[in-house]
């Protein structure tokens, strides 16, 4: 290409970019990403310090920085005049800062999973004590007939996130074919997986449409929307409280008309 090189760097990295833009020399492009790898780590350095909050670590921040830099490095043209620390910085910065954007939406959406879950397990403990008429079932058990109650406690609990699980799933709660990865299931097993999942799904469906409606908004709220209680109470111009008392009735009745059903067969 023989091209002009504009840089107010010196000659011998003058030389490497002409090398690395003329014959895509790769040992010119890691000698360029090394001279100016500490620009990257002053401006990750410089971003770490003016942060809002402590939820990603500097050498997340570095990692971002790098990429910029060898992104900067791949697709600079020397040929439109701009210096390359200052196009490179540019970029850099534009790299840290849409990495964060991606991290920060990622802490909060595990934020808001993790405050979903535990007020649908607070539910489900509640309804499990309201059901046995006891407040100390997480106490360590004396005697048969409290082993018994925790007994059922816990089967109550786990039936309950079992129904969770099978709610959230969305390949439950859609149209289209359950997806079989199994390299090892014959073409038979593949059918009779994919027939009894179709079945238990049109099972959860009809179950589902014959909740009361508003149980039947908590349970698509909730598990089809992702919402968390307090915000499904207030959509429903409902507390809270009710919210869950309606999470569990409904958790109940789907649970009893499953069992009610043919039975299903489903390896998972």
């Amino acid at each position: 290409m023989q091209s002009p090189i504009l840089f107010e760097e010196s000659p011998d990295e003058a030389e490497l970019w002409t090398r690395w833009c003329d014959s895509q020399d790769a040992g010119a492009r890691d000698e360029i990403v090394r001279i100016f790898m500490p620009l990257a780590k002053t401006l990750a350095a410089v971003c770490f310090k003016g942060r809002f909050n402590d939820d990603v670590e500097f050498a997340d921040y570095m990692q971002l920085a790098c990429v910029g830099l060898l992104e900067s490095v791949d697709r600079f043209d020397p040929l439109l005049g701009t210096p390359f620390k200052a196009y490179a910085a540019h970029r850099i910065r534009g790299a840290i800062l849409n990495g964060l954007e991606r991290e920060t939406e990622k802490s909060q959406q595990i934020a808001a999973q993790k405050r979903i879950r535990k007020g649908r397990v607070e539910s489900l403990k509640e309804g499990a004590r309201t059901s046995l008429g006891s407040a100390k079932l997480e106490s360590p058990p004396v005697g048969l007939k409290a082993k018994q109650d925790l007994l059922s406690y816990l089967t109550q609990i786990s039936i309950g996130l079992a129904l969770g699980v099978l709610l959230e799933d969305s390949a439950m709660m859609i149209t289209g074919e359950p997806e079989d990865t199994s390299e090892l299931a014959s073409p038979e097993v593949s059918y009779f997986r994919k027939s009894e999942t179709l079945r238990l799904r049109e099972l959860l469906h009809a179950s589902i449409d014959r909740l009361p409606p508003q149980e039947r908004r908590v349970i698509w709220y909730h598990y089809r929307q992702e919402v968390a209680f307090e915000e499904v109470g207030r959509l429903l111009g409902v507390s809270r409280s009710r919210v869950s008392q309606l999470h569990r009735q409904a958790l109940g009745k789907l649970r009893d008309s499953l069992g009610q059903g043919p039975p299903c067969d489903v390896a998972w």
